[in-house]
């Protein structure tokens, strides 16, 4: 099953429902990816929100014709019609949730006749590098983000995310470099292997790349407050 615009529709009514019962959420996954990286094919739409009100969630689509049930991951619930799939998360991986931050950076964007309220590209990157499992894209979407958003990201707002597993970070990011920096010109030869002769540009400031590697090596952890999110307002 590819997501069709009858998908965006039956989404709409889930979401209205869910503003209706005052049910704080952020739609994220694919439908993300497609707006911030790359254009792929996605089954289902992914809203993230919090144990605490899940029950409600779950009500709220229920009374508007939704089947809604658990499944065998603690974290991840379902809700669907006819042949429409929403996955309820309320954790990513390493035990991440949604908060204040999340709600703040989600933007309201036009989706085939619709408004929606979407996770940003930083919270989305920050999980899709958290998200590393045989056979998923997630690390692809990842730089898929990165490639088309570039200058655009807030880097120190993605830093303070990092603090919540600075080594995935750290790795995701390095593994990124490999995909969208260019070596630069010249390369210097060792007795035994070859080192790159200044930095390699690319859209991954050396900065964050050297400041999760001190906090890894140094210890003390990162213990960051978070950036003011200029410009933003909270979502609706």
């Amino acid at each position: 099953m590819e997501i069709t615009a009858k998908d965006f529709a039956i989404l709409h009514t889930a979401c209205a429902a869910l503003d209706a019962a005052g049910v704080p959420y952020v739609i994220g996954g694919g439908t993300a990816v497609v707006q911030y990286g790359r254009n792929r094919r996605t089954k289902d739409f992914d809203i993230f929100l919090n144990r605490e009100v899940l029950p409600r969630a779950m009500d709220a689509l229920s009374r508007i014709g939704f089947c809604t049930t658990d499944t065998e991951k603690q974290w991840l619930y379902k809700a669907w019609q006819g042949e429409t799939l929403v996955d309820f998360i309320v954790e990513s991986r390493g035990r991440v949730r949604i908060d204040d931050e999340v709600m703040l950076r989600a933007r309201m964007m036009p989706l085939y006749g619709y408004t929606f309220r979407i996770m940003g590209p930083e919270d989305t990157l920050f999980r899709k590098a958290l998200t590393l499992t045989e056979g998923r894209p997630d690390w692809y979407d990842g730089i898929s983000i990165i490639d088309r958003q570039r200058d655009a990201l807030d880097w120190t707002y993605l830093l303070y995310r990092a603090q919540w597993n600075p080594r995935r970070m750290l790795s995701f990011l390095l593994f990124a470099m490999t995909e969208l920096h260019r070596p630069p010109h010249g390369v210097g030869a060792s007795s035994s292997n070859y080192l790159f002769q200044g930095s390699a540009p690319g859209p991954i400031p050396e900065w964050l790349v050297f400041a999760l590697a001190q906090r890894i090596w140094l210890g003390g952890g990162l213990r960051l407050q978070a950036p003011r999110a200029l410009g933003m307002r909270k979502a609706a």
